[in-house]
């Protein structure tokens, strides 16, 4: 179905040598789509190739996440604005939405005379929409997601376009789908490695637990060994599930306004009791009028206490703690944790947000998946912020966060 307003324009006859070069340009992106396994790399593959064949001045992808049932913003050609549609929310009564929902394409030749046109993508990044393709993306029955091209350079999109199009989203939904599977095996092979770690000390545990003649001190160790292993399981599994959805674009953000400082409080009493079970000491120093952010509030707070439990983890015993947080200029706010523990080499900094990485100082000292930094980064860009880190051996490390007050 093709929905229009006014008569669309059909098919104009195409030079052979133009359809030669076109076609050319499909078999080189499917064998580029075919050769990665780069989520990212392949987004933006298939959005430029979509503005250039439908000679359009923008494209985007929406991917579709099943848990929530809703579309989300994955990638656009002007990357510098991708930040700020990515914790919007496509409500269903959107072309998009419309799209999805029916897993039809469409063409709208004037979007301000189609009720569905959602308004609010294009003022959040200042970029006056005249028209539109709209195409779904499915794979084995199953919806990947929306591609659209917006504002044909010279006149209006036809179906020459949308044809064009669809069999180009056909495609990108084989290759973002076999992404996801590559990436799903990928993470289920480490996790496999590392669930054995722990599974084993937990059967070692109990077996002793069956042996007679334990104290009851003997007992209450191996018991808290076993809560230790769970705990430990249930922070992999987590760690897990979020970089599988954040490698494979499932994740969805949600946007709200609330204040800064009051969430890095919360956060801190949280680690307190750790804090003071180290003998480690606190230093906070948080602008008194610290400006409030739009953000994903548990998404922010996964990051911050992610921060903490590393300064308190890595830190010497009776180390010290700093949390700082200040403005710079009206529309950032900088955050900073740091600790007087390990620190780390150069080249562990080469690899620090690498996932599964962990440096021989940290695996000396702790456990961990090698996932958090990883996950804390990607939330943090995804915001439109930034990470930068300093440290050094046996000195201690300065993670900061860089984050905009608002996302519009």
């Amino acid at each position: 179905m093709i929905a229009m307003d006014g008569e669309l324009r059909r098919d104009t006859p195409t030079d052979p040598g133009e359809m030669l070069m076109i076609y050319q340009k499909f078999i080189d992106i499917f064998k580029d789509l075919a050769s990665t396994f780069d989520l990212d790399t392949i987004l933006r593959k298939i959005i430029h190739t979509a503005k250039d064949l439908t000679s359009a001045e923008a494209a985007s992808i929406l991917l579709y996440d099943e848990p929530n049932q809703g579309l989300h913003f994955a990638a656009m050609t002007n990357a510098s604005k991708e930040a700020l549609l990515h914790t919007m929310v496509v409500p269903k009564e959107s072309l998009a939405g419309w799209v999805a929902t029916n897993r039809e394409s469409v063409i709208v030749e004037d979007v301000h005379q189609d009720k569905r046109w959602f308004t609010n993508v294009s003022k959040k990044i200042d970029f006056p929409t005249r028209n539109i393709i709209a195409v779904p993306m499915i794979t084995q029955n199953t919806l990947i997601g929306v591609l659209e091209v917006l504002n044909k350079s010279s006149g209006t999109f036809d179906l020459q376009d949308q044809g064009f199009l669809e069999l180009l989203g056909s495609q990108a939904a084989v290759a973002i789908n076999n992404t996801r599977l590559f990436q799903q095996s990928d993470l289920i092979s480490e996790l496999v490695h590392e669930l054995r770690t722990p599974l084993g000390s937990m059967s070692t545990v109990a077996y002793l637990l069956q042996r007679p003649g334990l104290s009851d001190d003997q007992r209450l160790s191996l018991a808290q060994t076993i809560q230790q292993e769970t705990e430990r399981l249930n922070q992999m599994a987590s760690d897990y599930l979020d970089f599988a959805r954040l490698e494979s674009g499932r994740i969805f953000f949600r946007a709200t306004t609330f204040n800064l400082a009051d969430l890095l409080a919360e956060c801190i009493e949280i680690v307190r009791s750790k804090i003071d079970h180290e003998n480690q000491t606190l230093m906070i120093d948080i602008e008194p009028q610290l400006s409030s952010i739009e953000a994903d509030r548990e998404k922010i707070k996964q990051v911050i206490l992610n921060f903490l439990s590393n300064a308190i983890k890595y830190n010497s015993r009776h180390g010290r703690i700093e949390v700082k947080a200040h403005n710079l200029g009206k529309n950032q706010v900088q955050v900073s944790f740091t600790d007087t523990g390990i620190g780390m080499s150069p080249d562990d900094l080469q690899h620090l947000f690498e996932r599964f990485f962990r440096s021989s100082n940290a695996v000396a000292v702790a456990d961990g998946t090698g996932l958090g930094l990883s996950i804390c980064k990607q939330i943090i860009e995804a915001h439109g912020g930034s990470i930068r880190v300093n440290s050094e051996v046996n000195l201690g490390s300065t993670f900061t966060m860089l984050l905009p007050t608002t996302l519009s």
